[in-house]
């Protein structure tokens, strides 16, 4: 009977694997009833259109053309639903949800020489307590006093700009590089002069590589294991473990720290952290110091870069917008204090709306429905179905935001919009995230911009030039490039 079979299947092989093939499709098409759920039909066979979709960075395009198309819920892969309705956020990614997050994040796990690192972007629990411990380093007195490490590095940038002035300056790479030097500045206490010096760490192209793997891949992250989930295949790719060389960075800078250890003058995030340290040996370890500093570092300086870009390109394309923003700074003295700018109502509506317009994140961030399952959208989901919200998609709602394409501050003003309005733009904010995996660094990278935003437009008259040539990519973050601007010196003095 066995062998009769195998002749059979030999004759006829061409059949069985066709059959096979279409009972596998069939198969992701129906699985966990998610054939009732809106969306193209390849969408529910095969995870092939969407990796396409990331890989030509259209993926947050497509993905916002699908919900005017489906509403607000769609299908995006046999196992992946976006979700566009500001009613399910706290459901998702609430304080004391149940949803946890999915094994894309397992793309960005990283090891050093003791094991997994404790990187609350990865862990799926332990995440309050891993925040906790760091709390009073990212808290409004720990801002206050980080703020002065800030205004070097602004110095600098101001001097370069000052030298190039009457000439386009590509921002973009000048941008980051700021952003570089003012997070190590913030959390060491010392930076590597992007500034002047470039990408002196050879980090840049680690992290834009490892971010471009995560967005792809991480649409089928069981591949993972075969590629740079072995050790091997990454000490080729990168020639060592680019994520490792930049955790015993961060750990040469807690040693070096915990050597010079000094509670006078103004501290630095790592020093805040060793405080606690000192104070309660248990709340913190040497290996979680490393890990916040880490996480400052890869994640800070490329979300940072992406905000300021938005501002200045958004800023720079609208005068009306500009002449009453310059307006709001002539009260500022410099160097700018940080205290002084958040009582700038118009400042604040510009960069709410230029990060709503550009979040730096163009990916849904990725959940999975827990036990029991969970209702959404009016669809009832199994246990393990991947769901969650992209920010390109939710701040593109014109019932949230109307006329959403559009840069309008104005709408976040309280004289031009109501309270209940208000309300509802705000709880779908979601430029930083919601709930328990709120990016911690947020407060840190609003200071950059509070900061560096004003100093630019009271020191330089600034024009945008070949605005063709602005552009942005979508692999997990949206770095922009083509951001020419020409800086001529005001007359105000300093």
């Amino acid at each position: 009977m066995i062998q009769e079979t195998v002749v059979l299947v030999k004759a006829h092989w061409v059949l069985v694997l066709l059959s096979t093939v279409i009972t596998h499709l069939v198969y992701n098409y129906a699985k966990g009833g998610l054939w009732r759920i809106p969306g193209p039909w390849m969408r529910g066979i095969s995870s092939l259109p969407r990796i396409l979709s990331v890989y030509n960075n259209k993926s947050h395009d497509e993905d916002i053309q699908l919900h005017q198309k489906y509403g607000k819920i769609v299908r995006l892969a046999p196992n992946l639903l976006s979700i566009a309705d500001p009613a399910e956020i706290n459901q998702i990614y609430g304080i004391g949800t149940k949803f946890y997050k999915s094994r894309f994040y397992s793309l960005s796990t990283a090891y050093d020489d003791e094991g997994l690192v404790p990187d609350t972007f990865v862990l799926t629990d332990k995440v309050k307590l891993h925040r906790a411990n760091a709390s009073n380093a990212y808290s409004t007195n720990g801002l206050v006093q980080m703020e002065s490490w800030i205004d070097p590095v602004t110095d600098r940038l101001l001097s370069k700009l000052h030298r190039q002035a009457g000439e386009p300056i590509e921002m973009s790479s000048v941008l980051k590089d700021y952003a570089m030097d003012a997070v190590f500045a913030v959390t060491f206490g010392r930076d590597f002069n992007y500034i002047e010096k470039g990408d002196v760490l050879k980090m840049y192209g680690i992290l834009e590589t490892v971010a471009d793997y995560m967005a792809i891949f991480g649409q089928i992250p069981w591949i993972h294991k075969f590629l740079l989930g072995r050790p091997f295949i990454a000490s080729l790719m990168f020639g060592s473990s680019g994520d490792k060389e930049m955790m015993q960075l961060a750990m040469s800078q807690v040693e070096s720290a915990k050597q010079n250890s000094s509670e006078s003058g103004p501290l630095t995030f790592l020093q805040r952290l060793l405080l606690n340290q000192t104070k309660d040996p248990s709340s913190i370890n040497d290996r979680e110091i490393m890990t916040h500093a880490f996480g400052n570092i890869s994640a800070g300086s490329d979300t940072t870069a992406i905000a300021l870009r938005s501002i200045l390109y958004h800023i720079l394309k609208d005068r009306r917008v500009y002449d009453k923003l310059y307006d709001e700074f002539r009260v500022l003295e410099t160097p700018v204090q940080f205290t002084d700018t958040n009582k700038l109502p118009y400042f604040a509506a510009v960069i709410q709306e230029a990060l709503r317009l550009h979040p730096s994140v163009g990916m849904m961030l990725a959940r999975l429905v827990p036990a029991g399952g969970a209702d959404l959208c009016g669809f009832h989901l199994a246990e393990g179905t991947e769901v969650g919200i992209n920010p390109w998609v939710l701040h593109r709602d014109p019932e949230v935001f109307p006329d959403p394409d559009s840069f309008r501050p104005e709408r976040w003003l309280p004289s031009e919009t109501d309270d209940n309005q208000r309300t509802l733009m705000n709880r779908s904010f979601f430029t930083f995230g919601h709930g328990a995996h709120t990016c911690s660094g947020r407060w840190i990278s609003l200071m950059e911009m509070k900061k560096v935003i004003p100093s630019l437009m009271l020191r330089f008259e600034m024009t945008l030039v070949s605005e063709e040539k602005y552009g942005f990519k979508n692999r997990w973050f949206t770095p922009q490039d083509g951001l020419f601007v020409k800086f001529i010196e005001r007359d105000r003095k300093f």
